[in-house]
Formats: structure tokens, C-alpha cells, sequence
């Protein structure tokens, strides 16, 4: 980095520091005007207070005011001016970054102590949204039949679930959206998937913001949408909550699934407690929540198979081929004898664990202008799990263990009715393990204790084995993330609304792989030639091997397994790096009348803190060489925003918004292989990553009209395009010296195009709900990253791999082209609810292959054609009493009312997940194959239970609230 960058960078974090700290949305406005009801004039001098609090406003020489800084949630208003009676007005919502408009009209004050109450309606259209946004509130998570966060945001319009249920804005790869808690973003940057790093329960969350469109220059690191979430605070009043429930899979395919008709009501168990109240004079509140959860997969497995049995199976195999090479049929399959089968065939899950999070929140509040909240989120998880491969082999399975914490300290100061600011500090920290074995023995014998050296396998599925050994190390492998973010918020006059911040991330993710290899000894000498199969029986020839491996250490004087060695560099990782984010915005909100205009810009800068490789076609070994690297440039990226929004009837209001969203790829793709001298042999086929990337840029452009039906009915239409470009891809490199690998770079893009159209019925009565319908072309170059490594070791006509570098523009994977989501709540609040959430979409791409010889590569057919149709109904019901001071609550939540599995994935050849088709005489000759060998049916071979969507989940339980 040059000294004038340097001294760029330092001077532009001294200016934002100057500044108050970023803050991204949290919390939203009252405002409107206070008349005269006689004479419609506007009223100046009138206070305005929320009620219990001493926040408000004093209306200006027109009538008008506004209170700002206000969380999302309900707001009783008391207006009150001399001569004229007091006004109140109940039940005044406020949501994220919107404006809430409540007009009031006094009457004269003729008797003492008159007093006029109103209920406050939510307007049927929201007059100032400029974009995409929906608002998912506390009430309305507790009645749908959901679990988690990520069932809700599916529930939008614009999203679609990709095959593996990752969700997909508007066309976007699922690492584009960023998610914000409290203000606080807490990405995963690392990962190619994206995702949020701190688990948040759905007890806790205040408002669910989903911004699928544009969104404001408040928000960065995000390309297609925004989830924002902000949680509970504590209540003025003691309150409590504990909820138990337990439930199962209850369906009858067992043709897909083993032992899914073996019913146990408790295979999950799940329970949460909440306990909210003040402390200290009421200055001090505390807000505690904890879940504990225990469950079983939906996977089981038929124990035909001891670990010991895959040693013991991969000898008899050796055995055979000396002793009956003659006799060996066309097929080239050994039957594997009902003895050396010893599994008890019992059944039961394949995977279980269980997990647990806590998350706490205390806010000091010395006065109404100043509060200090320190949140932290913390879970852990533990268990065991295996693949489908060990389906028939399920013992010697790894054990992981997950933890995070992350703490969250934010102060919010109102300087005057009109300017406040908020200052916010993070540290998120997770790091996880996975193995059989962390003291990494080697059994050195059949039956001895320890990680399995010898296994065997059949078509693809496990014969018995143990998993690997903990290729960690304590205090390694971490991923940690430090925040510094907030704004200062002015209210200028009654028409401007500016907002000015800056976002600092520092990021430290450490890479640690110290796995166990086999010695070159050992890849020789596993089997000796000194004992011979063919003139011994089987007995025989098992008991001297056994003997032949208790000493094989002493007889070759080195061990089976080793660790890589300091010259063997891509064997292993052990690597950190500290890349650093920040980003300044300005942001104004303008409010004239009906007429409202979003307006911002936005400065990205990131530091890699690494160095990148000069000359890429340079002599093989000279590649990572210091005299080829060089420290990688500051990069800069200017992000304006816009949306404008103005009223076409009393109940309508049209939208357009138009912005550029910036996002630094991966870093795990930035980073993927520390930069380091190779030799040629090492070099040949690796993917490097590429610290100078470019970020992933995206521009979107979107038209939209809401208008009012009725009173409690309102639509949304809004037509959207979005152009991407600079996607992650990678591309193949040649040296000088012949040498080939392949690299990260900037070469994918596509667009998406499409509309949505929604009807929302508003919460007012027994009956609330919403539909919308979502139709959109998503198209690209690739929707893999690594698209071009897979053609390169692609050739479906034999010889060299053919190098595609063209790329063509298809359906991405995700391009659901109809969607279509149904939620409906029946309720009476404190008695009784009812709740449907129905889903339906139109086939995923899939690449299409022949039963035959292909005349063209896989490419040529690349996402040509569509897997079935999917939909699915999921419904909760409850009812509720109250015995004394305690509310008692009885629910029963069913995911997948009708049993019916969605076919996720499907054979290439038939397009379904049920059959795998083959030409006749190949089939014949795999059926013969399998008889030969006697373990597997074609059937059990055939059956994917991970192409399906998960069967039908029923879940009972109670909750008590106090």
C-alpha cells in the first residue's frame, strides 16, 4: 500500500470517527398533525406524549410534531392543550424505519375533565415505504406455525428456497442478503453461503424487517435484501414464560425413509423460558431467554454392519481374489458371506444432538434521554451424526460441538426532541469441532479401540468403519468479528430527516487442518505378500493377518498414521487472517406532505491486510515467491441510493426506487490457500483464492403501487429488475512451465426481472392473512462458483477434459419461475387461534443426461430442464385459559399437513426422485451385480432419502405465562 493510500485511509476512519458511529435501523417515527375540529386549523403549543413516559413533542406554529427514536411496537398518544379536551389516542404502531402518521383533532373543552379516546387503525397503505419491505410482528410469529426466523422470512414475497431450503432474494445467491440484530451486523462473511452468525429465537424478536427490494444507504455488505431484526426489551412489570413441547415424524413412507413408521412422541424435545422485569427503581431492566432442545434426525439407519465388520470384509475380499482368482464371474463381485455380517439389525437415528442458547439484555436508563443495553446471544451445540453413507453401518460416528458468544453494547442519547444519536460495539466469536477420536489412537489390530485404518465400501455405502481423529488444536480454527457502528439522527424541520454514520468491521478467522495420513509403510505394507490367500482357507489366512497387524508397527519401526510434515504445505492449514471493513453514509428522508423521497450514498472501502500474486503465468515455483507478491490496494466503492414515493388517490400510493448494492465476496474465496512457495507437483490443480477481487455488485431498479381495497384489504404490485455483475467465478492458469491450477476472479453475472403481487388483510377482528404470488426469470452464467473447475474435469466422451471459457447465460438453480405463499390467522386474542401457512412453486432447474453415450457434453444442457412441481401445507392450532394470575396455553403445530414429499433433487436421467433410469442391459448387468454380491437390493441402492423434503413433523405442547 502506497503512503498516500495510507494516509487516505487514516484520515477518512479520523473523519468518521468524528462522527457519531453508524447505526442501521432500529427503531421508527410518530408524527402527524393536531387541529382544530371546528376549523380544521392546525393547533401550535399542543403536547403531545407517549403515555407512561415522559417522551413527546410539542406541535410547531401549524399543528405539527414529531417524536422520533421510538422502537417498533404499540404507543398509547396523550394530546393535550389549554381550552380544548383531552385527546387519546390507543394502539399507535410504530415499525422500522417508517413513518407513522397520527393525525388528532380537539374539541373544545366545555366540562371538566372531558376526555375523548380513540383506537388508532394502521393505515391500509404505508405512504412513505419507497421500497420493498415487509414487517413481520411478535403477535403474528407466535400464532403462525413456525420454529425458527428463516420459516418466517420464506414467507415473503420475492423469496424462494433453493433445493438445500437456502433462501433466495429476488434471484440473488443466498449470500447476498445481510442480516442486522439491534442495529448490529453479524454476517457470515467467511462462508460462500452466507448466513447469520448469532442464533436468535423467535421468543425474543420485537419486529422482522425483510427488505427484498432496494434498500436504503444505511445498509451495506448486501446486494438482495435485508433481514433486520430487533429484539425484545424488558417489560416495567415482572413477567415470565415457560414452554415444553415434544413431537415426531408421523407418516407412512417407508419406502423412502427406515423406521419413519415407528412412532416416539418424544424423539424431540424442546424447552424455553423467558423472564422480564425491572431492577433498581425501575432504571434497570433485565430481558433473559433460554432454549434447550434435543432432537433426532429424520434419517435413521439399519445396523447390518459392526465397524469391525469393514476390516474384516476388506480381507476376505484380498482373500478371495488369491484363492478363487479363477472363478471370479463377469461382474467382478465377491458375495460377502451372512457370517462376517454382524450388525444386530436394530434401528434407530442416524444423527442426534442437542443444543442450547441464552441470550440476555439489560438496559440502564438513568432518564428518559439516555439508555446503556448490553445484549449477549450465546448457544452451543453437541452430538453425534453420520452421512446416509453409513445408513447400514452407523457405528464409530464423529461427534461435533459448536459454541458461540457474542456480546452487544449499545448507548442511544436524545440530545434534543429532534437530534439523537447511537453509539453500538460488537465482538462476535464461534468455532466448532468435529471427529471420532480427539486423542487420535490408531487401532492396531481387528477389535482394538481406536480409529479404523482398514474399511471397505459398497456402492457408496459404508461396510463398517470408525470416523477421523480431531485434526484441531485448542484456541484454533476461530472465527471473531469486531464491530464499531451508529449514526447521529436529526430531524431538520418537518420535512427532512438526515442520518449520518459510519460501520467499522474487524475481522480474524483462523484456519487449523492437521489431519492423520498414512505412512508410505503403511500404504505398502497394509497386506503381506508372506502370507498368501490362495493356500490357506479363510481361517486360516484372517488369523495370521491378525497377528501380522498386532506387530506390523514393530516389524516396520514407524506407525500406520502419521502428520504431514512442515514441507508438505498443502496437506495442512494453519492460517489467520484480519481483513477490515468500514463504510461511512449520509442518508436524508424527505417528507413533504404525501410526497416522500429516500435519497443517499454510501463509501465501502475494505482492506485485505494480505498480499496477491503478480505474475500468474510465471514459473511454477517462483508463483508464491516474495519477489511475486504484492500488498493488495484499499479498494473504494460509491453506492448511491434512491426511492421516491407520492400518493395517486386517498387509499393509493405509487414507488419507484433504483439503487447499487456492493459486496465483497467470500473470504473464504479470498482467502482460500495461503500464498506460499509450491512445487510444480503441489501446484498442479489447486484453487487459490484472490485477495484483489473486486466486489460483487448488483444494480436493481423497481416500480410499485399499493393501494387500499378496503379498509382492512390492501394490494401490492411491484415490478422489479436487477442486473448482476462482477459475480464470483473462477478461471484456469497456465505457467510458463506447463503447470496448471485455477483461480477465484470476477467473471459471472446474469439478471433477474420479474413482479410481485400481494393482498394483505389487516389484523383487525378474528381473521388476519395475507397471499402473494412472485414471478420472475433469473438468469446467469453460473450459479456455482466453481462452475469452470467442474467442466474442466468434465468429459463425457473420454480424453482430455475440454476447457469451457465462454460462458452461457441459463436458468440459475434457483429460478423458481411461480411462487406462490398463503398464510391465514383465525383468532381471539387470550382464548383460541388457528393458523395455515401454505406454500406452492413451479419446478427448479436441473441439467438433464442421457441413458446413453452423449453426442455433447453436460453443458450443452446445462439447467434445460425442470424438476416437479413443489407445495406444502404446514398448520398450528392453540388454545388458551387462564387459571388465577396464570394464562395456561395447549398448542399442537403440524409441518406438512398432507404428508406429501417435495422432490428437492431428482435423477439427471428421469427427472425424478424415484426412479433412476438406465438402459435395460446396463441395469441388468448392475442388478446381476448386486445379487453376485448379496448385500444391497437395486432398490436400496436407488432410494435418495435426501431428494425429498422432510415427511409430515407433528409437534404437542404447553406453554404458562405469568
Amino acid at each position: 500500500m502506497t503512503s498516500r493510500n495510507s494516509r487516505s485511509w487514516v484520515f477518512l476512519l479520523l473523519l468518521l470517527g468524528l462522527c457519531t458511529r453508524s447505526f442501521t435501523g432500529t427503531t421508527g417515527k410518530l408524527a402527524g398533525r393536531v387541529t382544530d375540529r371546528s376549523t380544521g386549523e392546525g393547533l401550535p403549543g399542543a403536547n403531545v406524549v407517549l403515555a407512561g413516559t415522559s417522551l413527546g413533542a410539542v406541535t410547531d406554529a401549524d399543528g405539527y410534531y414529531a417524536i422520533i427514536n421510538l422502537p417498533p411496537g404499540s404507543y398509547d398518544l396523550v394530546i393535550s392543550l389549554m381550552g380544548y379536551a383531552r385527546f387519546t389516542i390507543q394502539g399507535a404502531k410504530v415499525n422500522i424505519d417508517r413513518t407513522t402518521t397520527q393525525n388528532a383533532q380537539l374539541t373544545a373543552k366545555t366540562l371538566q375533565g372531558q376526555e375523548v379516546t380513540v383506537m388508532a387503525e394502521r393505515p391500509v397503505m404505508e405512504r412513505d415505504l419507497t421500497s420493498t419491505a415487509s414487517y413481520t410482528d411478535a403477535e403474528t410469529i407466535q400464532d403462525l406455525p413456525v420454529t425458527s426466523m428463516t420459516e418466517v422470512i420464506q414467507l415473503q414475497a420475492g423469496v424462494v428456497a433453493g433445493a438445500g431450503g437456502e433462501l433466495h432474494f429476488r434471484g440473488g445467491r443466498e449470500r447476498e442478503v445481510a442480516y442486522m440484530i439491534d442495529g448490529v451486523p453479524v454476517n457470515n462473511a467467511y462462508a460462500q453461503t452466507g448466513g447469520n452468525n448469532v442464533a436468535v429465537e423467535n421468543a425474543i424478536i420485537k419486529e422482522l424487517q425483510v427488505i427484498s427490494g432496494t434498500f436504503n444507504a444505511e445498509y451495506g455488505s448486501a446486494q438482495s435484501g435485508i433481514v433486520n431484526i430487533v429484539t425484545k426489551a424488558p417489560e416495567k412489570q415482572w413477567h415470565g414464560s415457560l414452554q415444553i413441547y415434544s413431537g415426531d415424524f408421523v407418516s407412512n413412507k417407508t419406502t423412502v425413509f427406515i423406521g419413519i413408521d415407528r412412532l416416539n412422541p418424544i424423539a424431540e424435545g424442546d424447552f424455553q423460558a423467558t423472564l422480564t422485569g425491572p431492577l433498581a427503581g425501575h432504571k434497570l431492566g433485565v430481558l433473559l431467554t433460554t432454549r434447550y432442545n434435543r432432537n433426532e434426525s429424520l434419517y435413521w439407519y439399519e445396523r447390518r454392519f459392526r465397524s469391525i465388520d469393514g476390516w474384516v470384509i476388506d480381507a476376505y475380499r484380498k482373500w478371495y481374489n488369491d484363492h478363487y482368482a479363477s472363478e471370479i464371474g463377469r461382474t467382478g463381485e465377491i458375495r460377502i458371506p451372512d457370517s462376517l455380517r454382524t450388525g444386530d439389525g436394530s434401528m434407530g437415528p442416524l444423527s442426534q444432538g442437542q443444543s442450547l442458547t441464552f441470550s440476555g439484555k439489560l438496559i440502564y436508563a438513568p432518564s428518559s434521554n439516555l439508555s446503556l443495553t448490553y445484549s449477549l446471544f450465546a448457544s452451543g451445540s453437541q452430538g453425534e451424526s453420520g452421512g446416509l453413507n453409513r445408513r447400514y453401518a452407523p457405528d464409530g460416528l464423529s461427534r461435533y460441538w459448536s459454541r458461540a458468544d457474542n456480546h452487544f453494547i449499545n448507548i442511544r442519547h436524545m440530545l434534543h426532541p429532534n437530534l439523537f444519536y447511537h453509539v453500538n460495539a460488537s465482538y462476535q466469536h464461534n468455532h466448532s469441532w468435529s471427529y471420532y477420536r480427539r486423542d487420535n489412537k490408531v487401532a492396531d489390530y481387528p477389535g482394538d479401540m481406536g480409529i479404523q485404518p482398514i474399511t471397505s465400501t459398497s456402492n457408496g455405502f459404508s461396510l463398517g468403519t470408525t470416523d477421523g481423529g480431531f485434526y484441531g488444536k485448542d484456541g484454533k480454527n476461530y472465527q471473531k468479528i469486531y464491530t464499531a457502528n451508529g449514526n447521529i439522527n436529526w430531524q431538520v424541520d418537518r420535512h427532512n430527516f438526515i442520518k449520518l454514520g459510519f460501520e467499522i468491521k474487524r475481522h480474524a478467522y483462523n484456519t487449523y487442518n492437521y489431519p492423520l495420513i498414512e505412512t508410505e509403510e503403511w500404504q505398502r505394507y497394509k497386506y503381506t505378500t508372506a502370507i498368501r490367500g490362495a493356500k490357506l482357507s479363510w481361517k486360516e489366512y484372517w488369523t495370521q493377518m491378525v497377528d501380522y497387524w498386532k506387530n506390523w508397527d514393530e516389524t516396520y519401526g514407524t506407525s500406520k498414521y502419521r502428520l504431514p510434515r512442515a514441507e508438505e504445505i498443502t496437506r495442512y492449514r494453519d492460517y489467520t487472517i484480519k481483513p477490515l471493513e468500514a463504510a461511512f453514509y449520509l442518508q436524508d428522508k424527505l417528507e413533504m406532505g404525501e410526497i416522500v423521497l429516500n435519497a443517499g450514498v454510501r463509501l465501502d472501502m475494505f482492506k485485505a491486510n494480505e498480499k496477491y500474486i503478480v505474475n500468474e503465468r510465471i514459473e511454477s515455483y517462483l508463483l508464491g515467491s516474495e519477489q511475486n507478491l504484492k500488498r493488495a490496494p484499499i479498494q473504494y466503492q460509491l453506492n448511491p441510493r434512491l426511492g421516491f414515493s407520492f400518493p395517486i388517490s386517498d387509499r393509493g400510493a405509487f414507488h419507484v426506487a433504483y439503487g447499487h448494492f456492493f459486496q465483497m465476496p467470500s473470504f473464504a474465496t479470498m482467502y482460500s490457500e495461503p500464498l506460499q512457495v509450491l512445487t510444480p507437483l503441489q501446484l498442479q490443480g489447486q484453487l487459490l483464492g484472490n485477495c484483489t477481487l473486486k466486489p460483487e455488485r448488483t444494480i436493481a431498479y423497481e416500480v410499485g403501487l399499493q393501494q387500499g381495497l378496503t379498509d382492512d384489504l390492501a394490494a401490492d404490485l411491484t415490478l422489479f429488475y436487477k442486473d448482476f455483475r462482477n459475480q464470483l467465478g473462477i478461471e484456469y492458469i497456465t505457467t510458463v512451465d506447463a503447470i496448471g491450477y485455477t483461480r477465484y476472479v470476477n467473471r459471472d453475472y446474469g439478471n433477474v426481472k420479474g413482479f410481485t403481487l400481494a393482498l394483505e388483510k389487516l389484523r383487525r377482528g378474528w381473521f388476519s392473512g395475507g397471499v402473494d404470488y412472485t414471478f420472475q426469470y433469473g438468469e446467469g452464467s453460473a450459479s456455482d462458483p466453481t462452475f469452470l473447475q467442474l467442466v474442466q474435469v468434465s468429459s463425457r466422451l473420454g480424453g482430455d477434459p475440454v476447457q469451457f471459457v465462454e460462458r452461457q447465460i441459463v436458468p440459475l438453480d434457483w429460478d423458481q419461475r411461480h411462487t406462490l405463499n398463503l398464510t391465514a390467522i383465525f383468532s381471539q386474542p387470550g382464548h383460541w387461534s388457528a393458523s395455515i401457512i401454505g406454500t406452492l412453486g413451479s419446478g427448479l432447474p436441473y441439467t438433464p443426461s442421457t441413458v446413453g453415450q452423449a453426442l455433447f457434453p453436460d453443458i450443452e444442457f446445462n439447467n434445460a430442464a425442470r424438476k416437479p412441481m413443489r407445495w406444502n401445507i404446514d398448520l398450528k392450532a392453540k388454545k388458551q385459559f387462564r387459571v388465577g394470575n396464570y394464562r395456561f396455553g395447549l398448542f399442537c403445530n403440524i409441518d406438512n399437513l398432507f404428508d406429501h414429499l417435495n422432490q428437492q433433487s431428482v435423477y439427471a436421467t428421469s427427472g425424478l426422485a424415484s426412479v433412476n433410469a438406465m438402459l435395460p442391459e446396463l441395469r441388468e448387468i448392475r442388478d446381476e451385480r448386486l445379487a453376485q454380491e448379496g448385500v444391497f437390493t437395486p432398490q436400496e441402492i436407488d432410494n435418495r432419502p435426501h431428494y425429498y423434503s422432510p415427511p409430515r413433523h407433528v409437534q404437542l405442547g404447553m406453554e404458562v405465562q405469568f
